[in-house]
């Protein structure tokens, strides 16, 4: 049992703390006061020097104080505490397999917290990097003064070698815990840096972005279709005031029509090249089919970039609300 209660308290603080380093990193503060503006690693010195330390391990102390008096009690039987039990009941099942799984879950996800935040550590040191220390470092040797003072180490004046001080990877502004992915450069909204699972990485990008647009102008007269439908009906097609019920109502001659119609274009768009290997041959950019390009001509280079990025949005939006 006191094994059991310093596991789930050890497993509690690095909970807590791995959160708090990423949060710390990614440049969230409890305070606008200059005695919080300092990098995760040297928050420790910056606390025993402002005096916040002290007033950490009193409370702490306090804690423990009470915990260590609850311990006792279970141990002699006067109490039927379960270890690591502290009578919070927030959130907390109301049934017993419930609550069994509400403490194997904490249990794991404890035992997972202390295996990272002592990643995070190291891996903070080692690069001098915030989270998530996306750097390389070459290995160097190291003497009894050279290291880090957040391991305690010896403290002197030196130079870090800018080999050492390697430059973390630029990250991705929507993903800022990844790097900026590669496979978007040339392509409208690549300063989003929107590709966690790196498609772009192992397809062509081009291809790829074709295949977005082509969705997304669907889905755009799709959005609107769905909606006007209910008041305008094709001729030879069945009025449906529910749109869902739209594809039953259908009669098979308009569905044979609308598929031929979009196999002619998908056929006759690049002249028989239909993958990715082919249709890119020459300097056609991905979603380029000569149709409405007039409305372009005039247009700086500027102003035709945030017409293309409108689309790319609408495009994506409208695949969500379709």
């Amino acid at each position: 049992r006191w094994l059991r209660e310093a596991e789930l308290k050890h497993g509690r603080v690095c909970m807590l703390a791995t959160v708090g380093w990423i949060s710390t990193d990614l440049g969230m503060r409890v305070s606008d006061s200059s005695a919080f503006q300092v990098s995760t690693i040297d928050a420790h010195l910056s606390m025993v020097k402002f005096g916040s330390m002290p007033q950490m391990l009193v409370w702490l102390g306090l804690a423990e104080l009470f915990g260590f008096m609850a311990m006792i009690r279970m141990y002699q039987g006067k109490t039927d505490r379960a270890p690591g039990d502290f009578g919070l009941r927030a959130l907390y099942p109301k049934d017993e397999a419930g609550q069994y799984q509400m403490q194997l879950k904490e249990l794991r996800n404890g035992r997972l917290a202390m295996l990272a935040y002592g990643g995070i550590v190291t891996a903070a040191v080692l690069t001098g990097k915030p989270w998530p220390f996306f750097a390389v470092v070459e290995s160097r040797a190291t003497t009894a003064g050279d290291r880090s003072t957040f391991c305690g180490g010896l403290q002197k004046a030196q130079v870090r070698s800018s080999a050492v001080a390697a430059q973390a990877m630029e990250r991705s502004a929507s993903m800022p815990f990844l790097p900026k992915p590669e496979g978007l450069k040339g392509l409208v909204g690549e300063e989003v840096g929107f590709d966690p699972l790196a498609f772009a990485e192992t397809f062509d990008a081009r291809w790829l972005r074709e295949a977005e647009l082509k969705h997304g102008r669907v889905c755009m007269v799709a959005a609107v279709g769905f909606v006007a439908q209910q008041f305008l009906t094709f001729p030879g097609f069945t009025p449906t005031a529910n749109a869902n019920e739209a594809i039953y109502s259908a009669n098979p001659a308009g569905w044979a029509a609308l598929i031929f119609l979009a196999g002619f274009i998908e056929s006759t768009s690049y002249g028989g090249k239909l993958t990715m290997l082919d249709m890119f041959e020459g300097k056609r950019d991905p979603g380029n089919f000569e149709f409405g390009s007039g409305f372009l001509k005039g247009k700086s280079d500027k102003e035709v970039y945030d017409m293309k990025l409108k689309e790319l949005s609408n495009g994506r939006l409208a695949m969500m609300a379709i």
